[in-house]
């Protein structure tokens, strides 16, 4: 009979319609637990914009070959998005939302200093200055122990808090309408994710002032005056993620400690009692 009654219940939600999906989906918006969740998914993404969009494109604009940068996905991405969640489950057992906050408290002071040291090393060795420190193979090792550092960290973070994200998301929809429900709270995720990325290209190519070039005497290009905005604004963002950090860590314990009826609506309690007394007329009839 158990099982009967669990094939009716999937039947039913199968049957509900596209417009009593979109009620039911409303009605999970207003609930004050995935507002609080909605506004964090939407604002955690703008200080770590410029890692996640534009600092490749900056080293390869450095001089860093495209070769390179496609050679660190599989060798490096790939092997540490499939070990670093299984990890990560196992160091936070039960508090995926204690490894969220790890995870972004380093991904906006230690993985952005990396980044721009990196990215200073690839200019330098783009004007020539293959000597940085101690020598030619001295620097060399900085040079890709700071590129692989940089890649490594962003990808051990990304996936960090990606699989935090899943796992939470996982552990609080409502069974009764958890397709949906996740679909609703990936959408934010994803529309967390996209419009940073709109805003820091927009702002990098505001603030920065090409360089005049002109060919010298010898035939050479020289290049004079211009700024980069990638370096003070990266500044700017990084100062963001600490205020984010301040203001955002109690809402993000907050949502938490919450117990799973903060993330239920009345309207499933409503259908279920529903279906309770029409099974009940049905067995009186």
């Amino acid at each position: 009979e158990d099982d009967d009654d669990d094939d009716e219940h999937e039947i039913d939600a199968y049957e509900i319609g596209i417009m009593e999906t979109y009620k039911r989906l409303w009605s999970v918006v207003k609930l004050p637990a995935v507002q609080s969740l909605i506004l964090i998914l939407l604002t955690y993404r703008l200080p770590c914009a410029l890692s996640d969009n534009v600092k490749f494109l900056k080293a390869v604009e450095f001089g860093l070959s495209k070769q390179t940068t496609a050679l660190l996905s599989p060798t490096i991405i790939l092997p540490l998005g499939i070990l670093v969640p299984i990890i990560g489950t196992k160091i936070w057992q039960g508090h995926p939302l204690k490894q969220f906050m790890f995870a972004y408290k380093f991904r906006v002071t230690v993985v952005a200093l990396v980044d721009v040291l990196m990215l200073l090393t690839v200019r330098s060795f783009r004007g020539g200055n293959t000597s940085l420190i101690g020598g030619e193979t001295t620097s060399r090792l900085i040079f890709w122990g700071l590129l692989i550092a940089s890649t490594a960290l962003q990808a051990i973070v990304h996936s960090l808090q990606f699989n935090a994200q899943m796992t939470f998301f996982a552990h609080r929809v409502d069974p009764a309408i958890g397709g949906s429900y996740m679909t609703l709270l990936n959408t934010f995720g994803n529309l967390g994710g996209t419009w940073p990325s709109s805003v820091v290209m927009y702002m990098i190519g505001q603030f920065t002032i090409p360089p005049v070039c002109s060919v010298g005497e010898d035939g050479s290009e020289v290049c004079t005056g211009g700024r980069d905005a990638y370096f003070p604004l990266q500044l700017v963002l990084s100062t963001l993620g600490c205020m984010w950090i301040f203001v955002m860590s109690k809402r993000v314990h907050h949502i938490a400690e919450l117990p799973d009826d903060a993330w239920r609506t009345q309207i499933e309690n409503e259908d279920e009692e529903e279906m309770q007394q029409l099974k009940k007329g049905g067995k009186h009839a």
